[in-house]
């Protein structure tokens, strides 16, 4: 029993916690409705700063002076004169500068919040890319079958890159004694590259292996990206692996496949990816705004290039809102063909068919379902089958709830909510006689039929 003072503590707790949602949503919009528009003079400063930049550090000097001269062109001839809002501002300048070649890496942004040290400290509170997120590492569990699940939202960026280390080592610790393992970065808009890097180290045994290189043109130099043949915990060099992308997967995300495919240690499952392949700097250059610039070409270690503009192509192609389906079912029939374990494949087959999205598609004439309706017992359980208009459904007597029976097959059922399979028996005249649980020794006899 829960003592008084306990109670009013969480009550104290959860007061406090909505304050101050409350005071940060209601700062924000006071500051969202003061934002002072902008000036000329702050419009000229802003475009000659990008204008400079791009030039120096695009991983193009072509593409650079082209990005440059269209935004001072525009500049020049008026075009920005009627923008008087920040963000309607920063969105036509990062569509601009995207428009010589598409680098989705290039985007100019608008920070609009005021730079008081309390709203600093907010800002640093709710850090999204930090331990307010952690780190990117949103889903750590494991499937039926013994099917490790990671989910990535992000990959962080440099400045957590230790704490995100030992987050990644926690996750594969989790995972170690996994047959298999699915990484989803569907949606996943990408973060520091290294510690993309360091997440592969996991997957490879022996020595160091190089991933990629990037070259600086704006500096002439070439950094290599490689694997850390030590890392704390066990690595999982034999484990079945299967990555999951989407169109909204980018960046350091895309890295994660595009490497693992090429080193032909993934199976890639989903949609191709939005091909931003380049890596980006940050720059400042006004009080409110600040601008990314693809600054670094990516080169890959086996295939000599990248996959920007192009994306990463998946092995199986199909939809986002399939690809783990596809994924989870590919890595169960493997375990099933490739049992170490001594496992029944029964056992798989079992957990295919439980599948939420994989539930037969198979469907019984309506018609069809009143010879299953009836009352169905032995001397321990009574269960009444009904049908209504979205189907047929199964009640225990003595228990208030109602289990939609899903068709699986010629009279096999799936009982939703329940990781159990019944079949209805029939006799030589297409009568049903009996109902038998197929993951039960349960077996009823029809006692009564409903009119």
């Amino acid at each position: 029993m829960k003592s008084i003072k306990s109670v009013q503590l969480k009550t104290i707790l959860s007061i406090t916690i909505l304050v101050f949602a409350f005071f940060i949503t209601q700062t924000i919009t006071a500051q969202e409705k003061t934002i002072k528009p902008l000036t000329k003079k702050e419009t000229t400063t802003v475009v000659d700063s990008i204008s400079k930049l791009v030039k120096l550090y695009y991983v193009s000097l072509e593409k650079g002076k082209e990005m440059s001269h269209i935004i001072t062109s525009k500049l020049k001839n008026g075009a920005y004169d009627k923008i008087t809002q920040p963000e309607e501002f920063a969105r036509q300048l990062t569509s601009d500068l995207r428009s010589v070649n598409g680098d989705l890496h290039m985007s100019v942004s608008f920070n609009s919040l005021n730079t008081s040290s309390q709203n600093k400290e907010i800002i640093k509170r709710l850090d999204p890319k930090g331990a307010w997120s952690n780190y990117g590492f949103q889903e750590i569990k494991v499937l039926d079958g013994n099917i490790g699940y990671l989910k990535i939202n992000h990959f962080t960026n440099w400045g957590h890159f230790e704490e995100a280390k030992k987050v990644i080592t926690a996750s594969f610790n989790t995972l170690k004694n996994t047959d298999a393992l699915i990484i989803d970065v569907r949606n996943n808009s990408g973060g520091f590259e290294a510690i993309v890097a360091y997440l592969i180290s996991y997957l490879f045994d022996g020595e160091p292996i190089h991933l990629s290189d990037y070259y600086y043109r704006y500096e002439n130099k070439r950094h290599g990206i490689w694997t850390s043949k030590d890392i704390p915990g066990k690595k999982l060099p034999n484990l079945p692996l299967y990555i999951l992308v989407n169109s909204r997967s980018a960046s350091a995300a895309e890295s994660l496949a595009y490497m693992l495919k090429h080193l032909k240690r993934a199976t890639i499952i989903g949609e191709t990816t939005r091909g931003a392949g380049n890596g980006a700097m940050s720059h400042k250059v006004s009080e409110r705004f600040s601008v990314s610039i693809a600054s670094e070409t990516t080169i890959n270690a086996i295939t000599k290039t990248s996959f920007e503009q192009v994306g990463v192509i998946p092995n199986i192609k199909t939809s986002s809102e399939e690809a783990f389906t596809k994924a989870y079912i590919a890595a169960l029939n493997y375990l099933k063909e490739n049992n170490s374990k001594h496992i029944a494949p029964s056992n798989y087959d079992k957990v295919i068919d439980f599948l939420p999205q994989n539930k037969s598609k198979e469907t019984i004439d309506a018609n069809d379902y009143e010879k299953y309706a009836g009352t169905y017992k032995d001397a321990t359980i009574e269960i009444t089958i009904s049908v209504r208009a979205t189907g047929l459904y199964a009640k225990i007597t003595g228990n208030n709830v109602n289990f939609k029976l899903i068709p699986k097959g010629d009279t096999i059922f799936i009982v939703d909510g329940i990781k159990e399979r019944i079949q209805f028996i029939l006799n030589e005249n297409n009568e049903v006689i009996q109902l038998k649980g197929i993951d039960s020794p349960m077996q009823l006899t029809k006692v009564t039929t409903n009119n």
